[in-house]
C-alpha cells in the first residue's frame, strides 16, 4: 500500500481537502532546513518528520542542557546528562519516528561563510533561532536565492509567526536593520511558557505544509498570541517589496557579507562565549586531545572538551569553540589562546 494512499501511513492528512496524494508526494520530494533545534526547531522537526517531509536538515550549534527539558521536544534527561549535541540527539529520535525520511544533522553555527553550504538545497527554511542576527541572515539568503522562509519567535507568554515568500515584502522591508540586542527580550531574561512555543510551532508547521504541498500561498500576515490572556491578533504586512529595501531593490545583503558577524559571541544566560574560527579552518581533535592530556580531555567524534582552572572549553572540528565560565569576550579569547592555541 502506498503511504500516500488514503489508507496508508499518512492517510489522515491525505484526506484533508486541498491536500490529497499529490500533496503528500510533494512533501516526500521536499527538503526543509530547520535552523535552531531548540524550543521551536525540535517541535517543528518532529511534526514535519511525522508529516513525511522527505529530507530534514537539522542545524544547531549547541548541546542539550537540563534547562532545555521543560520546553524542548525530542530530548530527555540522558541527553542532558551526556550533553548530546541537539542536532544529533534530534536526528536519533526522529529516525525512530520515521525511518522513511532522510535526516541531515549539522552541528554547526550558521553564518555568512557556510550559509550556501547549509541552505542552498532547501525548498523551505524554518526559523527556530533565538536572535535577530541569524534571522536577518536567513532573510538575506532567502531573498537572494528566491526561497520561502517562516519566522517564529516566543518569549514569556508571547508567540509570533510570519511567512516570508519570494517576490513579496521581506523582513528588511518592514525593519531595515535588526533591533539592538539590548532591546530584545530573551527566554533567559523574561522566561518562557512551553505553550507559547507550541503555538508558534503549530502555526509554522501549518504554513510549511501549505507552502510545500498546496498551491495556496499564505497571506502576508504576522500572527501573534498571548497564551495566558488568550489574546490572538493578526497584523497585515506589506504585500509588495518596499521601494527602500536594500535587499529587494538593490540586491544588497549585509548579513551575508563575510565579516558581518563577530567572531566572538556572548551566549545569553549561559556564562559562556562562543569563538568562531575563520572559514576553512579545521582543528584535528585527536591531535589536540593528545597535546592537552594533562587536562583530562573528553573526546568524541564531534567535539573535544577540557576543564581548566578558570573555565571549561569545548572545541568543534570546524574550529568553533565555546568557553564556559566567563561572559567577557576578551577573557574567553585569552583562555582559548592560552590552552588551545591561537
Amino acid at each position: 500500500m502506498s503511504p500516500s494512499s488514503p489508507d496508508g501511513r499518512y492517510g489522515r492528512q491525505v484526506r484533508v481537502a486541498g491536500f490529497g496524494p499529490e500533496g503528500q508526494e510533494r512533501l516526500f520530494a521536499a527538503t526543509v532546513a530547520i535552523v535552531g533545534i531548540g524550543a521551536l526547531g525540535s517541535r517543528v522537526a518532529e511534526d514535519l518528520a511525522r508529516a513525511g517531509v522527505g529530507r530534514l536538515r537539522l542545524i544547531d550549534r549547541d548541546w542539550v542542557e537540563p534547562s532545555n527539558l521543560h520546553r524542548q521536544h525530542l530530548f530527555d534527561e540522558s541527553d542532558a546528562e551526556n550533553e548530546e549535541p541537539k542536532a544529533l540527539a534530534a536526528a536519533h529520535r526522529l529516525a525512530a519516528i520515521n525511518s522513511e525520511i532522510e535526516l541531515v544533522p549539522e552541528l554547526r553555527d550558521l553564518g555568512p561563510d557556510n550559509a550556501d553550504d547549509l541552505l542552498s538545497d532547501a525548498d523551505l527554511v524554518v526559523d527556530g533561532t533565538d536572535n535577530f542576527q541569524t534571522r536577518y541572515l536567513l532573510n538575506d539568503f532567502c531573498v537572494r536565492e528566491g526561497k520561502p522562509w517562516i519566522y517564529g519567535a516566543c518569549v514569556s507568554t508571547q508567540a509570533m509567526v510570519a511567512p516570508f515568500l519570494p517576490e513579496r515584502a521581506c523582513l528588511r522591508c518592514l525593519f531595515p536593520e535588526p533591533p539592538p540586542a539590548s532591546a530584545a527580550q530573551t527566554c533567559e531574561t523574561a522566561g518562557i511558557l512551553p505553550p507559547a512555543a507550541a503555538i508558534v510551532t503549530a502555526l509554522q508547521c501549518a504554513l510549511a505544509l501549505r507552502i510545500l504541498a498546496t498551491d495556496s500561498l499564505p497571506a502576508a500576515e504576522l500572527l501573534t498570541a498571548d497564551v495566558l490572556s488568550g489574546e490572538l491578533r493578526t497584523m497585515r504586512l506589506l504585500e509588495a517589496p518596499s521601494d527602500a529595501c536594500p535587499a529587494c531593490q538593490r540586491r544588497d545583503f549585509p548579513a551575508l557579507a563575510l565579516g558581518s558577524q563577530s567572531r566572538t559571541k556572548k551566549l545569553c544566560g549561559r556564562n559562556a562565549v562562543q569563538l568562531s574560527a575563520p572559514a576553512g579552518e579545521c582543528l584535528p581533535l585527536e591531535a589536540l586531545a593528545a597535546r592537552l592530556v594533562d587536562f583530562a580531555p573528553e573526546l568524541s567524534s564531534y567535539m573535544l572538551r577540557i576543564t581548566v582552572p578558570e573555565a571549561r572549553i569545548t572545541v568543534f572540528p570546524g574550529g568553533r569553540a565555546i568557553v564556559q565560565g566567563t561572559e567577557d569576550e576578551g577573557r574567553a579569547r585569552a583562555l582559548f589562546d592560552r590552552y588551545v592555541g591561537s
